[in-house]
């Protein structure tokens, strides 16, 4: 499973690696498509249907939220029921506690995928 090193605005490290904003789906660690949320939204603070979808992948047991170094990412109620009538346990937090929490779950042996939010 991929561990996430750190984070700052607008960045996050995984295994050595730097990226603007991903999806973390079981090993597999992918950008967000800001141009499409961008567009679709006029921002991307806000979780693509196609996302959620993504981060139903791999059966997690629990999907955190990283909701940007201040918290400005929002997650909307239709989200969180979809998830909870999934069974599965949703964490959100801003990014760098999620982070942590991430960390912690991975080396628990939980079933995590992650959506991370770096800017603000």
């Amino acid at each position: 499973m991929p561990h996430i090193d750190s984070t700052k605005f607008g960045e996050i490290i995984i295994d050595g690696k730097k990226y603007h904003q991903v999806l973390i789906i079981g090993n597999l660690v992918v950008e967000r498509d800001s141009k499409k949320l961008e567009e679709l939204f006029g921002t991307s603070h806000k979780i693509g249907d196609w996302e959620v979808e993504d981060l139903l992948k791999e059966k997690p047991e629990i999907i955190i939220v990283g909701t940007g170094q201040d918290g400005a990412m929002e997650v909307d109620r239709d989200f969180s029921e979809k998830i909870k009538n999934e069974n599965i346990e949703l964490i959100t937090a801003i990014t760098p506690e999620a982070l942590k929490i991430y960390n912690e779950k991975i080396r628990a042996g939980k079933r995590v995928n992650a959506l991370i939010h770096t800017t603000c």
